[in-house]
C-alpha cells in the first residue's frame, strides 16, 4: 500500500504520507482536533471517526480520491496540495533560510509592483470616468436651457436623434 513507486528516491514520502501530513498541518493551523475533522468529513456523507483521521495522518490508512477531492474542499485547498511535497527546509540551515526569504521578497516585490499598476489604473479610470461625467451634466444642462428657450426643441430632437437622446 505504501510502496513508493519505482525509480522514486529511497526517502520520498509516499502519496499517502504527502496527503496525511498535509491534512496534519492543515488541520493544526485551524486549530481542529482530529475529532473536528472526522465532524465536518461527515457532512460530506462519511463515516469517519477520530481514529480514521488519525489513520489517514500516518499513512497507516489510504485515502481514497473521493475523500481527497472533499478534503481539499473542506480545506479550501487544490487536491494537488496534498500531492505535492512541501518546501521543508531546517530552520538551522543559514542558507535554505536566505534563498526562501530571498524569492518571498522577489516575489512580494513583483506583487506590490502589479498591485500598484493595478491601484494606478483604477485611480485614472475614477479621473477619466468623473470628467465624462462632469462633462454629460454640462451638455444636459445646456440642452435643458434650450428645451426652455426653443419652442421646436421636441420636435427637431424627435425627428432626429429621440432614441439616442432618451438613454436614460
Amino acid at each position: 500500500m505504501n510502496e513508493p513507486l519505482p525509480g522514486a528516491e529511497a526517502n520520498a514520502p509516499t502519496p499517502e504520507q504527502l496527503a496525511g501530513r498535509h491534512v496534519r498541518a492543515l488541520r493544526q493551523e485551524r486549530g481542529w482536533s482530529q475529532q473536528d475533522v472526522a465532524e465536518k468529513m461527515r457532512a460530506y456523507g462519511y463515516r469517519w471517526s477520530q481514529a480514521t483521521v488519525t489513520r489517514l495522518e500516518t499513512a497507516s490508512r489510504p485515502i481514497r480520491v473521493n475523500e481527497l477531492l472533499d478534503l481539499a474542499m473542506l480545506f479550501d485547498v487544490r487536491v494537488w496540495d496534498f500531492l505535492s511535497p512541501k518546501k521543508d527546509f531546517s530552520w538551522d540551515d543559514p542558507d535554505a533560510l536566505a534563498r526562501q526569504i530571498g524569492e518571498l521578497v522577489a516575489e512580494r516585490l513583483e506583487v506590490k509592483e502589479h498591485l500598484d499598476n493595478q491601484i494606478a489604473l483604477a485611480e485614472e479610470a475614477s479621473r477619466g470616468r468623473a470628467a465624462i461625467a462632469s462633462h454629460l451634466r454640462s451638455i444636459d444642462d445646456r440642452l435643458r436651457v434650450l428645451a426652455r428657450r426653443v419652442p421646436q426643441f421636441e420636435d427637431i430632437v424627435r425627428a432626429k436623434w429621440h432614441d439616442d437622446y432618451t438613454d436614460e
